[in-house]
């Protein structure tokens, strides 16, 4: 995975900042029965989401306070499982602890980005998933994870409120891995709005299909049922 330009990473930076801004007054006047209901996610309530968010977050900075050591710090040291159970205890928490959690672990991975150094945005590592990548790649994952969970929630925002800048970065993250999550035997001629098609896959069963470029980033993060758009594997 390239890490981004140094001015792209000064702007992922500031896109986390405005992003928590967005969540925070999103969840204004959350309440117990909302924070209980389903989300858009199997299995997961609205509490699990935000839970969700506040543990990622959290990881974030022990990974960036790891960096500021020399360290390659992983995201959960402790395993999914753990994380998995975190997630779970934390949503069956009232709703003003949830807002109040969510708020708090924002506003601490903020400082940490705004106190890494240059040097360790540079040259700096980090385990997230079982895979090294650059550590300034962390903002845009942080920013994903906030963007597409805040949809997750289903309390009103939708993947058409995404801005250009997040789906254009997004689409650059994620589209150079869409040929391994095809299945083996499709090959999908995707052209994202006005632009020509690009082939991904080397299957026999040609789709050509032409889409938003947020219709394509909601496929590639696993939440779209467009009818013309193959299953994909995990991401």
């Amino acid at each position: 995975m390239t890490a981004p330009a140094p001015d792209e990473l000064v702007a992922d930076i500031s896109s986390v900042a405005d992003a928590h801004r967005a969540l925070a007054a999103s969840l204004d006047g959350l309440d117990d029965a909302t924070a209980r209901r389903a989300s858009r996610l199997p299995g997961w309530s609205v509490g699990h989401v935000l839970a969700h968010l506040a543990r990622n977050a959290e990881s974030l900075v022990r990974v960036l306070d790891d960096a500021a050591h020399g360290l390659v710090g992983v995201q959960y040291p402790a395993g999914w499982a753990s994380r998995d159970a975190d997630i779970e205890t934390g949503s069956g928490r009232s709703a003003p602890e949830l807002r109040r959690e969510v708020a708090a672990t924002s506003a601490a991975l903020e400082v940490a980005l705004a106190e890494t150094s240059p040097g360790a945005w540079a040259s700096g590592r980090a385990m997230r998933a079982g895979v090294e990548v650059p550590l300034s790649l962390l903002p845009l994952r942080r920013l994903q994870e906030v963007e597409i969970h805040r949809v997750d929630l289903g309390l009103g925002y939708e993947p058409a409120d995404w801005d250009d800048r997040f789906v254009e970065r997004q689409l650059g993250l994620l589209l150079p891995s869409l040929a391994d999550r095809l299945p083996p035997e499709v090959t999908v001629e995707l052209a994202i709005d006005d632009r020509p098609p690009v082939r991904f896959g080397t299957g026999q069963r040609p789709t050509g299909v032409r889409r938003s470029g947020r219709a394509v980033l909601h496929w590639l993060v696993g939440r779209s049922d467009d009818p013309m758009l193959p299953r994909l594997a995990g991401w």
